[in-house]
């Protein structure tokens, strides 16, 4: 049994809540959610949260949605900016990660149907 209240008496969720975005201590989280730090390091080895930066955790999300990012642009005919919009992503994350990810992007201006004068 751990010093200080009952293991089950903070949810995962308010845990994760407490969790702050940037650099943080033990202390602190057990400060914040009054408690001991036996019980915020036996909550969090059971419960783990991702406190990566934000930057980090963005670079993630690219690399899990490149692949759908890629459908769109080639079979549904979106544009990058339509891909930027619809994932709430800059146009220069969504251009880089197709092109790292092989894609042949259409020239700029570029739309479907439009045919080219001679």
């Amino acid at each position: 049994m751990l010093p200080g209240p009952d293991t089950d008496s903070i949810s995962v969720a308010q845990l994760h809540q407490a969790v702050p975005g940037g650099d943080f201590s033990i202390a602190q989280l057990a400060h914040t959610l009054n408690t001991t730090t036996a019980h915020v390091t036996y909550l969090l080895s059971k419960h783990p949260d991702d406190w990566s930066p934000p930057r980090f955790r963005r670079t993630q999300h690219t690399a899990t949605r490149v692949g759908q990012w890629r459908i769109w642009y080639e079979h549904d005919r979106l544009s990058l900016q339509a891909i930027a919009d619809r994932e709430e992503a800059s146009l220069a994350t969504v251009r880089l990660a197709l092109l790292k990810n092989g894609t042949e992007l259409r020239p700029a201006g570029s739309q479907q149907g439009r045919q080219r004068r001679r």
